[in-house]
Protein backbone atom coordinates (compact mmCIF):
# COMPACT_ATOMS: atom_id res chain seq x y z
CA UNK A 1 0.00 0.00 0.00
CA UNK A 2 1.45 3.57 -1.08
CA UNK A 3 1.83 5.50 2.31
CA UNK A 4 -0.66 8.23 2.60
CA UNK A 5 0.79 11.87 3.08
CA UNK A 6 -0.56 13.81 5.52
CA UNK A 7 0.48 17.47 6.68
CA UNK A 8 -0.31 18.68 10.01
CA UNK A 9 -0.82 22.59 9.89
CA UNK A 10 -1.29 23.37 13.86
CA UNK A 11 -0.09 25.65 16.15
CA UNK A 12 -0.50 24.01 19.37
CA UNK A 13 2.82 21.80 19.41
CA UNK A 14 0.93 19.27 22.28
CA UNK A 15 -1.86 18.96 19.79
CA UNK A 16 0.15 18.56 16.63
CA UNK A 17 2.45 16.20 19.00
CA UNK A 18 -0.90 13.66 19.99
CA UNK A 19 -2.23 13.67 16.26
CA UNK A 20 1.63 13.07 15.33
CA UNK A 21 1.67 9.87 17.78
CA UNK A 22 -1.90 9.04 16.38
CA UNK A 23 -1.18 9.17 13.19
CA UNK A 24 1.96 6.77 13.78
CA UNK A 25 0.18 4.03 15.34
CA UNK A 26 -1.18 2.73 12.00
CA UNK A 27 2.46 2.64 10.49
CA UNK A 28 0.96 3.91 7.04
CA UNK A 29 1.40 7.37 6.82
CA UNK A 30 4.23 10.21 5.74
CA UNK A 31 3.91 12.66 7.88
CA UNK A 32 4.72 16.62 7.68
CA UNK A 33 4.36 19.12 10.32
CA UNK A 34 4.34 23.16 9.94
CA UNK A 35 3.00 25.80 12.15
CA UNK A 36 1.47 28.18 9.16
CA UNK A 37 -0.01 27.50 5.87
CA UNK A 38 2.72 29.55 3.96
CA UNK A 39 4.84 27.26 5.30
CA UNK A 40 2.94 24.28 3.34
CA UNK A 41 2.89 26.67 0.26
CA UNK A 42 6.28 27.21 0.30
CA UNK A 43 7.13 23.51 0.43
CA UNK A 44 5.49 22.98 -2.60
CA UNK A 45 4.45 19.53 -1.36
CA UNK A 46 0.93 17.90 -2.51
CA UNK A 47 -0.40 15.91 0.50
CA UNK A 48 -3.22 13.54 0.46
CA UNK A 49 -4.92 15.29 3.71
CA UNK A 50 -3.77 18.84 5.44
CA UNK A 51 -5.09 18.68 9.21
CA UNK A 52 -5.10 22.24 10.04
CA UNK A 53 -6.40 24.18 12.86
CA UNK A 54 -9.66 25.60 12.82
CA UNK A 55 -8.22 29.24 13.83
CA UNK A 56 -5.52 28.81 10.67
CA UNK A 57 -8.56 27.53 8.35
CA UNK A 58 -10.84 30.47 8.89
CA UNK A 59 -8.42 32.62 8.08
CA UNK A 60 -7.62 30.77 5.20
CA UNK A 61 -10.91 30.97 4.00
CA UNK A 62 -11.60 34.45 4.88
CA UNK A 63 -8.15 36.25 3.96
CA UNK A 64 -6.96 33.68 1.41
CA UNK A 65 -9.71 32.40 -0.91
CA UNK A 66 -8.34 31.17 -3.79
CA UNK A 67 -5.32 29.31 -1.84
CA UNK A 68 -7.63 27.34 -0.09
CA UNK A 69 -9.77 26.59 -3.29
CA UNK A 70 -6.09 25.41 -4.33
CA UNK A 71 -5.59 23.30 -1.61
CA UNK A 72 -8.75 22.05 -1.50
CA UNK A 73 -8.92 20.77 -5.05
CA UNK A 74 -5.00 18.83 -4.07
CA UNK A 75 -5.74 17.58 -0.98
CA UNK A 76 -8.61 16.99 1.64
CA UNK A 77 -8.90 19.18 4.58
CA UNK A 78 -9.33 18.18 7.86
CA UNK A 79 -10.05 20.74 10.78
CA UNK A 80 -8.63 20.03 14.01
CA UNK A 81 -10.76 21.89 16.50
CA UNK A 82 -12.27 21.27 20.50
CA UNK A 83 -15.67 20.73 21.18
CA UNK A 84 -15.59 24.38 23.02
CA UNK A 85 -15.17 25.61 19.41
CA UNK A 86 -18.04 24.03 17.73
CA UNK A 87 -20.18 26.80 17.96
CA UNK A 88 -18.16 29.54 16.96
CA UNK A 89 -16.34 27.24 13.82
CA UNK A 90 -19.91 26.36 12.59
CA UNK A 91 -20.10 28.90 9.86
CA UNK A 92 -16.69 27.34 8.37
CA UNK A 93 -16.91 23.85 8.84
CA UNK A 94 -18.66 22.80 6.15
CA UNK A 95 -16.34 23.98 4.00
CA UNK A 96 -13.81 21.00 5.29
CA UNK A 97 -14.24 17.42 4.76
CA UNK A 98 -13.81 16.10 7.97
CA UNK A 99 -13.18 17.70 11.31
CA UNK A 100 -11.50 15.91 14.38
CA UNK A 101 -12.22 17.25 18.08
CA UNK A 102 -8.82 17.17 20.02
CA UNK A 103 -10.30 16.74 23.25
CA UNK A 104 -12.85 13.98 21.94
CA UNK A 105 -11.69 11.87 18.79
CA UNK A 106 -8.26 12.70 18.17
CA UNK A 107 -7.47 8.94 18.80
CA UNK A 108 -9.04 7.99 15.93
CA UNK A 109 -7.96 10.26 13.67
CA UNK A 110 -6.50 7.77 11.17
CA UNK A 111 -10.00 6.53 11.03
CA UNK A 112 -11.36 10.11 10.67
CA UNK A 113 -9.06 10.78 7.47
CA UNK A 114 -10.22 7.50 5.80
CA UNK A 115 -13.80 8.80 6.01
CA UNK A 116 -13.05 12.00 4.71
CA UNK A 117 -10.72 10.64 1.67
CA UNK A 118 -14.16 9.24 0.90
CA UNK A 119 -16.34 12.13 1.31
CA UNK A 120 -17.54 10.96 4.68
CA UNK A 121 -17.75 12.58 8.28
CA UNK A 122 -17.92 11.37 11.91
CA UNK A 123 -20.17 13.51 14.31
CA UNK A 124 -19.34 12.82 18.29
CA UNK A 125 -22.67 11.17 19.13
CA UNK A 126 -22.96 13.90 21.95
CA UNK A 127 -23.19 16.84 19.63
CA UNK A 128 -26.13 14.91 18.10
CA UNK A 129 -28.23 15.66 20.51
CA UNK A 130 -29.84 19.36 22.55
CA UNK A 131 -27.91 18.54 25.69
CA UNK A 132 -24.90 17.94 23.98
CA UNK A 133 -25.21 21.35 22.87
CA UNK A 134 -26.19 22.95 25.93
CA UNK A 135 -23.01 21.69 27.47
CA UNK A 136 -21.33 23.68 24.99
CA UNK A 137 -22.86 26.71 25.54
CA UNK A 138 -22.18 26.07 29.06
CA UNK A 139 -18.78 26.15 28.56
CA UNK A 140 -19.22 29.75 26.90
CA UNK A 141 -20.97 31.38 29.53
CA UNK A 142 -18.45 33.26 31.15
CA UNK A 143 -17.64 35.39 27.99
CA UNK A 144 -21.26 37.27 29.01
CA UNK A 145 -20.86 40.07 31.34
CA UNK A 146 -22.45 40.60 34.36
CA UNK A 147 -25.49 42.16 32.69
CA UNK A 148 -26.01 39.93 29.96
CA UNK A 149 -25.94 36.74 32.27
CA UNK A 150 -28.75 38.13 34.24
CA UNK A 151 -30.80 39.02 31.01
CA UNK A 152 -29.93 35.44 29.99
CA UNK A 153 -31.71 34.25 33.31
CA UNK A 154 -34.44 36.60 33.11
CA UNK A 155 -34.77 35.48 29.24
CA UNK A 156 -34.95 32.11 30.83
CA UNK A 157 -38.48 32.84 32.87
CA UNK A 158 -40.20 34.14 29.72
CA UNK A 159 -39.98 37.71 30.83
CA UNK A 160 -40.46 40.42 27.81
CA UNK A 161 -37.86 43.17 26.97
CA UNK A 162 -39.49 45.90 29.05
CA UNK A 163 -39.59 43.64 32.27
CA UNK A 164 -36.21 42.79 32.20
CA UNK A 165 -35.74 46.32 31.54
CA UNK A 166 -37.52 47.10 35.01
CA UNK A 167 -36.18 44.35 36.63
CA UNK A 168 -32.72 45.42 35.81
CA UNK A 169 -33.55 48.98 36.30
CA UNK A 170 -31.80 49.66 32.64
CA UNK A 171 -33.48 50.80 29.47
CA UNK A 172 -35.48 48.91 27.25
CA UNK A 173 -32.94 50.10 24.66
CA UNK A 174 -29.85 48.86 26.42
CA UNK A 175 -31.95 45.42 27.49
CA UNK A 176 -32.59 45.05 23.29
CA UNK A 177 -28.63 45.46 23.07
CA UNK A 178 -28.30 42.65 25.82
CA UNK A 179 -30.15 40.25 24.34
CA UNK A 180 -28.74 40.46 20.64
CA UNK A 181 -25.41 40.47 22.32
CA UNK A 182 -26.41 37.01 24.29
CA UNK A 183 -27.90 35.71 20.79
CA UNK A 184 -24.74 36.28 19.69
CA UNK A 185 -21.77 35.22 22.01
CA UNK A 186 -23.78 31.78 23.01
CA UNK A 187 -25.01 31.27 19.14
CA UNK A 188 -28.67 31.27 19.32
CA UNK A 189 -31.01 32.32 16.69
CA UNK A 190 -33.94 33.95 18.67
CA UNK A 191 -34.69 34.75 21.85
CA UNK A 192 -36.83 31.91 22.41
CA UNK A 193 -34.14 29.46 21.92
CA UNK A 194 -32.21 31.29 24.89
CA UNK A 195 -34.99 31.32 27.10
CA UNK A 196 -35.17 27.50 26.51
CA UNK A 197 -31.74 26.84 27.06
CA UNK A 198 -31.72 28.60 30.18
CA UNK A 199 -34.56 27.74 31.78
CA UNK A 200 -33.54 23.64 31.01
CA UNK A 201 -29.96 24.35 32.25
CA UNK A 202 -31.13 26.76 35.14
CA UNK A 203 -29.46 24.56 37.88
CA UNK A 204 -26.23 24.83 36.34
CA UNK A 205 -25.71 28.11 34.71
CA UNK A 206 -24.03 29.65 37.92
CA UNK A 207 -21.82 26.87 38.29
CA UNK A 208 -20.78 26.80 34.69
CA UNK A 209 -20.72 30.82 34.65
CA UNK A 210 -17.87 31.11 37.87
CA UNK A 211 -16.27 27.87 36.53
CA UNK A 212 -13.45 29.40 35.11
CA UNK A 213 -13.38 32.72 36.51
CA UNK A 214 -10.59 32.04 39.22
CA UNK A 215 -8.64 30.99 36.36
CA UNK A 216 -9.16 34.20 34.06
CA UNK A 217 -8.57 36.40 37.35
CA UNK A 218 -5.08 34.86 37.92
CA UNK A 219 -4.16 35.53 34.16
CA UNK A 220 -5.01 39.35 34.78
CA UNK A 221 -3.66 39.36 38.00
CA UNK A 222 -0.13 38.06 36.19
CA UNK A 223 -0.93 40.53 33.28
Amino acid sequence: MTPMHVCLVVDDDAVADHLVSALEKAGRHRISVFHDISDLQQSNITPDAILIGVQQFAALRENEPMVYLRLSRRSRIVVVLSSRELLDAAHILAFADAWVFQDINADRINELIDLGLEGHCLMPKQFLSRLGVDEIRLTLLPRLSDVEFRTLLLLGEGLNNRTIADQLELSEAVIKSMVRSVLSKLHFRNRTEAGVFAARQQPSLEIARNSERPSLAARSSEG
